[in-house]
């Protein structure tokens, strides 16, 4: 496995190490159909799955977790979250144009629009699974329609999308992840990695420590042994790009809080204008005088 940088900020990493343990778990296709039995009931071969997963954008922002079609009649679009995900309804609509985009233009069906016979396309369905430190029901639905400014108009036309989340931490849902080996083990690995991190002060070795635990004890060992070297890549790439943007949003700030310091203002007001903490608009004030 490969050896993961020394400097990683451990919240960050945390989610990141996280969302690409689920994506490129579930990125095959017999682990995809497996996850859609548990969910559904419904069972399918690999050769049925066809991934479609959004991975890079024009704005290089919107990606998301999971999407695959199932026997060309059903869209699923799934996202692992380890942290608040109020928006996710909001999220699932960006994603689905997208996809359907794809998904079409796969299929060079892209004169569609132009047909005089409605063009059929897979049913969108749907999920989260949530494994963050904060409380959370076993399942509950969010709703698109509880993010609108206004209540609709019954007189016009109007738009609903409905996500259900599942909470997959331990204890959490335990007839789902009896039906996926793959959910299941995946839940472990992260409640040992949450387990490993409040117990080592360096991030890192707690990372390694739940690699080699995982992989001692048959949780996802074939697929940490395979893919551990991809994870860790994944990791360093999103964390360096997060670091950049905030390294970059600390320097504008820091530049503001001198203009308004030149301008007059207290350092109670820079702070408040800035975000800066107060010792940080003293810092910088002494070195303009």
């Amino acid at each position: 496995m490969d050896t993961p940088p020394n400097n990683l900020d451990a919240p960050s990493v945390n989610r990141q190490i996280k969302d690409g343990v689920f994506r490129l778990l579930f990125e095959t296709p017999e682990n995809a159909a497996e996850l859609y039995y548990a969910l559904t009931g419904t069972k399918c071969t690999p050769d049925e799955i066809k991934i479609i997963t959004i991975t890079t954008t024009i704005s290089g922002k919107l990606k998301n977790d999971l999407a695959f079609v199932v026997r060309g009649r059903a869209l699923v679009v799934g996202e692992h979250m380890a942290s608040p995900y109020a928006n996710m309804p909001l999220r699932f609509l960006m994603y689905v144009g997208q996809l359907y985009e794809k998904w079409i233009k796969m299929k060079g069906e892209d004169d569609f629009l132009y047909r005089s016979k409605p063009y059929k396309i897979p049913t969108p369905e749907f999920i989260v699974f949530y494994n963050g430190a904060t409380p959370k029901p076993a399942k509950e639905i969010l709703n698109l329609s509880s993010a609108f400014e206004i209540e609709r108009d019954s007189s016009l036309g109007s738009l609903e999308l409905e996500v259900p989340v599942y909470n997959i931490n331990k204890g959490m849902n335990e007839e789902l992840l009896l039906k996926s080996d793959k959910l299941r083990q995946y839940a472990e690995f992260v409640a040992k990695l949450r387990e490993f991190n409040n117990d080592y002060t360096d991030y890192i070795q707690a990372v390694r420590e739940t690699v080699n635990h995982c992989i001692a004890n048959d949780i996802l060992a074939d697929f940490l042994r395979e893919q551990g070297g991809k994870i860790v890549s994944i990791l360093a790439t999103e964390y360096n790009e997060e670091t950049a943007k905030r390294v970059y949003a600390t320097e504008q700030a820091e530049e503001m809080a001198e203009k308004l310091l030149r301008m007059g203002l207290s350092k109670e007001q820079v702070s408040y204008v800035t975000k800066l903490s107060l010792e940080t608009v003293f810092q910088i004030e002494s070195e303009i005088q």
